[in-house]
Order: structure tokens, then sequence, then C-alpha cells
């Protein structure tokens, strides 16, 4: 009786990892497929030191762009 007792409150997590991640696969599935082997839009920003930055400077070259923010 007290192995059942104490699995009991783990029960509840288990079950929602086990039924939520395959949901959550199926929703992204495909998500993106429309955008590969296609230039990206042309993007203009603003470095930390106040220049302006095109992603056409960088055509032909591995770039990681990392969107943050703050609320």
């Amino acid at each position: 009786m007290a192995p059942a007792r104490l699995l009991r409150p783990l029960l509840t997590p288990i079950l929602v990892f086990a039924l939520l991640l395959p949901l959550t696969a199926v929703l992204f599935v495909g998500c993106g497929g429309g955008l590969v082997d296609r230039a990206a839009p042309a993007f203009v920003g603003t470095s930390l030191d106040g220049a302006k930055l095109s992603l056409s400077e960088y055509r032909g070259k591995p770039l990681v762009l990392a969107f943050m923010a703050s609320w």
C-alpha cells in the first residue's frame, strides 16, 4: 500500500508529459516547410553601437539571428 501512495504524486506529471509530447510534435510537424530553400526576406536592423545592418550584407555566409524580448 505504501509504494502506491508514493507513486500517486508522480503519476499526474508523467501522464501530462506523455500526452503533451506527441501533441506538441504533431503541431510542429511541417512548420516552416514552405520556407526551405528560399531566400530570407529583406531585413534591416541596428547593431548595439547604432550602426545599420542589412541581411543582404551576409548573403552566402552563415548567420544566426537571435530574437529576444523583455517585458
